[in-house]
C-alpha cells in the first residue's frame, strides 16, 4: 500500500502566527514518522518567501505573485481567496490528498464543504470552537468532516451536547516551545528587564481586540489598589495598541491606574524590547535612542525567547477574556511556571483546571447577537480576592506553587502528544476516492414550471446539480428559507445561504426564480468543470506556484 497522502492546509508554517505555528509543529513530527507523503497549502505562503524552500514537504502557497495583475485581480475578488478557495481545487487535484487536515475558524475554512472535489478526500476538521451554542450552520459544516478534534476538553462537550452526527473524536490542544521554561532567580531576572524585584507583577499577554477584556482587567486592578492600599504591585500588559480594540489610554485614566501598568515597547530601528509605564504608542528607544520604540503588535513583536523573559516577571498570570478558541499565552505562562487565572468559560475553562489554576467566576454571561453564542463578563470582585490571596504569599510557598504549575504544563500539553492525536486520526481514516466513477451534473437541463418553491429546489438538485444527497440537508432548506423570503446574503462557505441572512444587520438582495435557477445551474457548471478536470479531460498550464523551490 502507498503512504497516505496528507494535505494540511494552515498560513504558512515557516511564519510565527498561531496558526503557522501549530501546523510547522505537527506537519514536523508527522513527517518524522515516515510514513505519510506531506504537503502544505499556505494561504499566507507568496511563491518566492525566502523559507519556501527550506520546509522538507512540498508546499503550495495561496498568495498571488506581486506585479501579476491577473492573479491579484482574481484574488481581490472574493474576500474568502485569503483563506485559500480560489487555489484550493487546483492544489488538491495536483496533489490528489487522502485526507486534508484543517485548524481553522469556521469562516476560513467552510468553503471546502462545497468543494466540487470534498467526495475525494478525507477531512480531519479541528475549528476553533470558542464560545457556546455554536451556531447552527457552524454544526452543519463541521458534521460535513470525517473527523473533528478541538483545542480544548470544553469544546468536545460542546459539539457532541448539539450534534449526534458529528464525528468527534478529541482535544489536540497547542503546547509552548521548548524557550517557555521558568527562571528560578526572579530577582535577578527582573532587575535585568529593568523592574524592581520588590515589586509583585501581575501580567497578561493579550493583543488588543473586542472579545479580551481590558477594560474589566483595569477596572478590577484599580478597585484592588484602592482597596488593599498596596505599593508594590504592578500589572504587566503585553499587548498592542492602537489596534483594532480598546482605547486603553482612556481606561487607565478612567481608574487612576496609568503609573501602575508596564508595557512592552519594541524600538523598529534597533529591534531593542523595554519594559515601561505607558506615555505614548512611540517613545525614544533606551537603548539607541531614535524615537522609534512602539508597542509591541501582530506585525512587530518580540521572539519567544524574550516573550518567555517577559512570562518569567509576571508573579500570576491572568487572561479575562469574554471566551476564547484555546488561549494559548495562558499555557504559555504555565510552562514558565506562573500561576494561572482565567475566565470560567470556554477553552479557559478545562485549559486553568488542567495546569491548576485559579478560575475566574461569571459575573454574567450575554447572547452576542451576530453568532447567537454566549459571552462571558468575569466577576470583579473574584478577581480581587484571588489576587488578595495569591500576591501576598512568602516566597517558599510561592516557588512551590511555580513548580506545581510547571508540572501541571508537563503532564497535560506536549507538542508530541498533540501529533500523536492527528497521527491516530490519519491511520484510523481511509485512503481518498480520486478514481471514483465520474457522475455529471446537467447545467442546461431544461426547467419545466413548477410554482411551488420546495419542489422547485429539489428538481434542481436532482436534475440540474445531481446531487441527490442535498435533498432536505441543512443548506437546501435554507435556501428555500431565503427563497420564500425573497431575499439572500451569500455566506463565507461559498455557497447560496446565510444562516441568519433575513435577519441579521447586513445587507441582503432580492431573490427570485431566475435567481436560484441561476445558482443551481452555476453550480452545475462548477462541478463538471472539476470532474472533467479529474478524469483528465482538462488540461492546466504549467503554473510556477505548484512547483517546490
Amino acid at each position: 500500500m502507498n503512504k497516505k497522502k496528507v494535505l494540511f492546509v494552515s498560513e504558512a508554517s515557516y511564519l510565527n502566527t498561531g496558526y503557522a505555528t501549530y501546523s510547522r509543529e505537527v506537519l514536523k513530527r508527522l513527517h518524522a514518522t515516515g510514513k505519510y507523503e506531506l504537503a502544505e497549502f499556505s494561504t499566507y505562503g507568496t511563491e518566492d518567501h525566502k523559507d519556501r524552500g527550506t520546509i522538507p514537504w512540498k508546499n503550495y502557497p495561496n498568495m498571488p505573485q506581486a506585479g501579476n495583475q491577473e492573479q491579484n485581480e482574481i484574488y481581490a475578488k472574493d474576500s474568502l481567496n485569503q483563506f485559500g478557495k480560489w487555489r484550493f481545487d487546483r492544489a488538491c487535484l495536483d496533489f490528489k490528498p487522502d485526507v486534508v487536515l484543517t485548524i481553522r475558524d469556521w469562516w476560513m475554512d467552510a468553503f471546502i464543504q462545497h468543494s466540487p472535489l470534498r467526495k475525494c478526500f478525507k477531512w480531519v476538521w479541528m475549528p476553533t470552537v470558542d464560545a457556546s451554542p455554536q451556531n447552527e450552520e457552524w454544526i452543519d459544516s463541521f458534521s460535513d468532516a470525517d473527523t473533528v478534534l478541538t483545542y480544548s476538553d470544553w469544546a468536545v462537550d460542546v459539539l457532541k451536547s448539539q450534534s449526534d452526527r458529528m464525528n468527534v473524536k478529541c482535544s489536540a490542544p497547542p503546547s509552548a516551545s521548548e524557550d517557555f521554561i521558568d527562571i528560578p532567580n526572579k530577582t535577578a531576572h527582573k532587575e535585568k528587564m529593568g523592574i524592581n524585584p520588590e515589586w509583585k507583577i501581575i501580567g497578561t499577554v493579550m493583543r488588543n481586540q473586542r472579545r479580551k477584556l481590558f477594560p474589566e482587567l483595569f477596572e478590577a486592578f484599580g478597585k484592588y489598589l484602592k482597596k488593599t492600599g498596596d505599593t508594590k504591585t504592578y500589572l504587566y500588559c503585553h499587548t498592542s495598541y492602537p489596534d483594532n480594540g480598546w482605547d486603553l489610554p482612556k481606561y487607565l485614566f478612567e481608574n487612576e491606574i496609568s503609573s501602575r501598568v508596564i508595557f512592552t515597547y519594541l524600538c523598529a530601528a534597533c529591534g531593542a524590547a523595554s519594559c515601561q509605564r505607558f506615555s505614548d504608542t512611540v517613545i525614544p528607544c533606551k537603548k539607541c535612542g531614535q524615537f522609534a520604540s512602539k508597542l509591541t503588535n501582530v506585525g512587530d513583536g518580540v521572539d519567544t525567547k524574550t516573550l518567555a523573559s517577559i512570562y518569567n516577571l509576571f508573579d500570576v498570570y491572568i487572561q479575562p477574556a469574554n471566551s476564547e478558541g484555546f488561549g494559548l499565552p495562558i499555557v504559555e505562562a504555565a510552562a514558565c511556571g506562573v500561576p494561572v487565572m482565567a475566565t470560567d468559560y470556554s477553552a479557559m475553562e478545562s485549559e486553568v483546571r488542567k495546569l491548576e489554576g485559579y478560575p475566574i467566576n461569571l459575573r454574567a454571561k450575554h447572547l452576542e447577537m451576530e453568532t447567537g453564542c454566549y459571552r462571558a463578563l468575569p466577576d470583579h470582585e473574584h478577581i480581587i480576592e484571588l489576587w488578595e490571596k495569591l500576591l501576598p504569599k512568602p516566597e517558599a510557598l510561592r516557588v512551590k506553587d511555580r513548580k506545581k504549575t510547571r508540572l501541571a504544563f508537563e503532564k497535560n500539553y506536549g507538542w508530541d502528544k498533540t501529533a500523536k492525536i492527528w497521527e491516530e486520526c490519519i491511520d484510523e481514516l481511509d485512503y481518498g476516492s480520486w478514481d471514483m466513477t465520474t457522475q455529471f451534473a446537467r447545467p442546461d437541463a431544461e426547467i419545466p414550471q413548477i410554482n411551488n418553491n420546495k419542489e422547485l429546489i429539489n428538481f434542481l438538485v436532482m436534475h440540474v446539480v445531481n446531487e441527490p444527497k442535498m435533498l432536505n440537508s441543512y443548506s437546501i432548506n435554507k435556501i428555500l428559507r431565503d427563497f420564500n423570503f425573497q431575499q439572500f446574503k451569500n455566506n463565507p462557505g461559498g455557497f447560496f445561504y446565510g444562516e441568519m441572512s433575513v435577519f441579521n444587520r447586513e445587507n441582503y438582495r432580492t431573490l427570485t426564480r431566475d435567481d436560484i435557477i441561476n445558482m443551481f445551474r452555476e453550480k452545475a457548471k462548477n462541478k463538471n468543470f472539476w470532474e472533467n478536470a479529474r478524469i483528465g479531460n482538462i488540461q492546466f498550464p504549467e503554473e510556477s506556484w505548484l512547483c517546490q523551490k
